[in-house]
């Protein structure tokens, strides 16, 4: 068959964050927080996670470090406005309210993935901290609210919720940084050695998160 070459919107957002080249912000533009926040996401994207500083920031931006400070408490708080900014990239509008449950648990897992692997080196961050912030919070909301409509209890959808969230975020931490989304296949043996072991990284997230939902929504008929 030939082969798929179709782009995902992950990989064409991690095309945009790989070939743009660094830049200073001008720094007549007024400094806000949502700026600071752009700005700090970037250093990340295009150089990870120990590339962030107060001081790198500052530079970036083109105005002294301290100015930071007046919108950006400290680097925790700009820690959590990176989830933020990552969280609120999720699509939420894909969402279909009349389409079966698994279909909308697959949907919101499929844009929960894209976001990640368009944000790769921001995953760390992602995984050391959760969401702590109203935007934040939505997409998390989004799903619990999925399995709630259909039928699940209020602590099963919860615990539903971070099952799926756990999976998604599993695939993206075995994506090389920057490869923009998952490899169609690879092999941890050598090929004809163990040919049950092969990995298809798409296969197996689809497999997986709607054995996941399969398993929820039984829960759900049984509540």
């Amino acid at each position: 068959m030939p082969e798929d070459r179709r782009k995902s919107p992950a990989r064409s957002r991690q095309q945009r964050v790989e070939t743009r080249a660094p830049r200073r912000e001008n720094p007549t533009t007024p400094l806000t927080r949502e700026r600071i926040v752009r700005t700090a996401l970037a250093i990340v994207d295009r150089d990870g996670v120990r590339a962030l500083s107060m001081r790198r920031l500052g530079a970036d931006l083109g105005v002294d470090p301290m100015a930071v400070y007046y919108h950006i408490p400290n680097k925790e708080a700009l820690l959590d406005a990176i989830v933020e900014a990552v969280m609120s990239e999720i699509d939420l509008s894909v969402d279909v309210a009349d389409a079966p449950p698994e279909e909308r648990i697959m949907t919101a897992a499929r844009v929960y993935l894209d976001v990640l692997l368009a944000h790769g080196n921001a995953l760390p961050i992602m995984l050391s901290r959760g969401p702590s912030t109203p935007m934040a919070v939505r997409p998390v909301e989004y799903l619990v609210g999925v399995l709630r409509d259909a039928g699940l209890p209020p602590a099963q959808a919860i615990a539903g919720m971070n099952a799926i969230a756990a999976a998604v975020r599993g695939l993206a931490a075995v994506v090389p940084t920057g490869q923009g989304e998952p490899p169609p296949a690879v092999s941890i043996v050598e090929p004809g050695e163990a040919p049950l072991c092969g990995q298809d990284f798409l296969r197996d997230f689809e497999f997986g998160v709607r054995a996941l939902a399969k398993g929820l929504l039984l829960s759900a008929e049984h509540s």
